[in-house]
């Protein structure tokens, strides 16, 4: 019944692939999920400093924007199922391998390889989701997208606390969630739809076509990695906090990413994108604004928390669904890579900027950086109210 749901052409999407998508994206975020702070905690027994740890974390990162710029050359010459399900192989074959070496240099290729491989699955498989979604459905249809992701995201850690990070144990077990991840792909074989080659993927495409896309994707990506990362920072290091808030903070804001998606859709399709992606944006950043000067309170702040946080990475779900209305065909793979270089660019430079605020001033760094990137997102979408989607 809910796969029928799923794929009915007056509801959601005109074609199949919603529901193995959905499925296959669990898997990949709980490899996500899972993965980061399993070689961390692993790395930290290993007695590596963290600016190493940092380093070789982040080269999975490089590895996906690069899987983003090759990624429509890759696919107009294999195909979709083909190029997702070998990165998916890839990324899990990288996951083992990265346990049994302690070469710095090897972990970084490793790093590297694994971020490709995984990239390929993420810069394609929400491609495909914004070609066959409906009209009426497109915004409800990313942010289910969006929250699958989340969910795996936040099981992903639970195989450290069933199996530890000193073993190979965990290594092996997140390993296999890609592989399993490759399986509703592969299912999808007589579906897949067809693609016109259009260039590679370049930020620079969706910049100077879609501005207002572009910066719902910093603000999702900068905004929402700077809290997840800082905020357990700016408990730790302020002495009145309640005490509970080390461990709980960052599961509240997982938990509003995911709870909150969906009914911000709904308000999305029945309102228009634009405006409620401006909303959106001013009530959650200002709700994340406030968290520095809550935490005392442990019902105020959690609370700040999950509601700021899940309204920042709702932009995510609106951004990715006025992309999918303003490109179309082979287009999309193009202008989704360009959206997925954006958001690890925001992911790695925004948490940075950030910290340097924040080593200026605890209190006020972090809202300082928040209010500045909502006014530039603001302003963006402001101007580009009446703009033409041609």
């Amino acid at each position: 019944m809910f796969r029928n749901f799923l794929t009915t052409s007056d509801k959601l999407t005109t074609a199949p692939g919603l529901f193995m998508i959905t499925l296959s994206s669990i898997a990949l975020g709980a490899a996500f999920g899972g993965y980061l702070p399993l070689i961390s905690l692993w790395l930290e027994t290993l007695g590596i400093s963290f600016q190493k740890i940092g380093i070789v974390s982040g080269m999975a990162a490089l590895g996906i924007v690069s899987s983003a710029y090759f990624a429509p050359h890759l696919v107009a010459r294999y195909g979709n199922i083909l190029v997702i399900n070998i990165g998916l192989c890839l990324a899990a074959l990288m996951m083992v391998a990265l346990r049994f070496t302690e070469s710095i240099l090897l972990w970084l290729v490793i790093r590297f390889i694994a971020g490709l491989g995984l990239g390929l699955h993420w810069v394609l498989s929400e491609a495909w989701l914004t070609r066959i979604a409906s009209d009426k459905g497109r915004t409800r249809v990313m942010a289910l997208y969006a929250t699958a992701i989340g969910l795996g995201f936040a099981a992903g850690p639970g195989i450290i606390w069933i199996f530890g990070f000193e073993t190979t144990t965990p290594f092996f077990v997140i390993a296999i969630l890609p592989l399993i991840g490759a399986l509703p792909i592969f299912a999808l074989r007589k579906h897949e739809p067809e693609i016109t080659f259009c260039g590679g993927g370049s930020p620079l495409l969706l910049i100077r076509r879609a501005p207002t896309v572009a910066m719902a994707c910093v603000v999702a990506g900068g905004a929402d990695l700077a809290l997840i990362t800082l905020v357990p920072v700016i408990v730790a290091r302020t002495p009145e906090a309640a005490s509970i808030l080390t461990l709980a903070i960052v599961p509240a804001m997982a938990i509003g990413n995911v709870i909150l998606q969906y009914p911000i859709a709904i308000l999305a399709d029945r309102f228009g994108l634009r405006r409620i992606g401006m909303i959106i944006a001013t009530i959650g950043l200002a709700l994340c604004s406030m968290i520095p000067f809550f935490l005392t309170s442990a019902i105020a702040a959690l609370l700040l928390a999950f509601l700021g946080a899940g309204l920042v990475y709702g932009l995510y779900s609106i951004g990715l669904a006025m992309l999918s209305k303003r490109f179309t065909g082979g287009e999309i793979i193009a202008a989704n890579a360009g959206f997925v270089i954006i958001f690890e660019l925001s992911n790695l430079i925004g948490p940075t900027l950030a910290g340097v605020l924040l080593d200026v001033n605890m209190q006020l760094g972090l809202p300082i950086f928040l209010v500045s990137v909502g006014l530039f997102y603001l302003l963006v979408s402001w101007l580009r109210r009446n703009a033409n989607p041609n």
